[in-house]
């Protein structure tokens, strides 16, 4: 995967995380022959890293890599929510673990389940009463979806939904201009990071 394709890949994917408006975003890295996907990473990571935002491999598989890039300050934030804590301690999350530790139980239980576990929408910042929706609903009483499923404050999922549209679709302007990653990741400020 040239550089030019995977800036685009990871700006129109990641545009609301890289811009301090979202916890984490999650992607999905193909694996080609001759591609160099953990190199390729590893050259971003001193520039994310200035901005504050992080990256986590949660899976390395024979055809994709699967990453979770995140803003340590707002995920942090996100996943002390009551609901969030109630959530993650319902799936066996080691209570008033670290960060670290909460990714690392997260890939575990990511490897160890034939599906997604939904505690991962608490890690991409999705509201815990959403969440919560999902396990126990599925598609019933769904309010409204967008880049979740909303079974809580419709109005505010709506409202985020169109945020983070409008995030992307600069990115991928400013990406199609030839802009980097570099310039377009910005520092987390004191009162940002939506949740």
């Amino acid at each position: 995967m040239g550089t030019a394709e995977f800036e685009n890949l990871l700006g129109r994917l990641c545009a609301p995380t890289f811009r301090a408006i979202k916890a984490g975003s999650l992607v999905a890295l193909p694996k080609r022959d001759g591609d160099d996907i953990a190199g390729q990473l590893a050259r971003y990571v001193p520039c994310l890293a200035r901005s504050g935002t992080a990256l986590f491999c949660l899976a390395d598989g024979p055809s994709r890599l699967l990453v979770l890039f995140y803003r340590p300050a707002a995920l942090e934030r996100a996943l002390a929510r009551p609901g969030a804590r109630h959530l993650l301690e319902r799936c066996g999350d080691p209570r008033k673990a670290s960060l670290e530790k909460r990714l690392a139980h997260l890939k575990r239980r990511l490897a160890e389940s034939e599906t997604f576990p939904h505690e991962i929408g608490l890690f991409l910042g999705y509201p815990p009463e959403d969440v919560r929706g999902f396990i126990e609903h599925r598609d019933c009483d769904v309010k409204c979806v967008g880049c979740w499923k909303v079974y809580g404050d419709e109005a505010k999922a709506q409202k985020t939904f169109r945020l983070f549209r409008k995030c992307s679709e600069v990115y991928r302007q400013r990406f199609q201009n030839g802009t980097p990653i570099e310039r377009l990741t910005v520092a987390e400020h004191r009162g940002s990071g939506r949740e």
